[in-house]
């Protein structure tokens, strides 16, 4: 039987395999999460003091459209851990 956590020749403390997986995808699904939160705020932003509507809308959308872009950068590596998460606990 495997300990929890091992000793490493270094002297630290050794994450087993499965632990890593999952703090990887928790900290990659807290970092998408922010970037949708970013959006959320930058709306409201847009929509409770709009002087220039026009400009106002510019400027979300081209805050929204790079957010949205590095969400989709992140997306992929979620999917990935997710499928390598459910095939090592199998």
């Amino acid at each position: 039987m495997r300990p929890a956590v091992r000793v490493s020749p270094s002297g630290g403390s050794e994450i087993p395999a499965a632990d890593k997986l999952e703090r990887k995808l928790k900290r990659l699904r807290r970092i998408e999460a922010g970037y949708r939160a970013e959006i959320r705020r930058a709306q409201h932003t847009m929509r409770e003091n709009t002087v220039d509507r026009l400009k106002a809308e510019r400027k979300f959308e081209r805050i929204r459209a790079k957010l949205e872009g590095k969400i989709e950068r992140v997306q992929p590596k979620i999917k990935a851990l997710t499928n390598r998460v459910s095939e090592h606990k199998e």
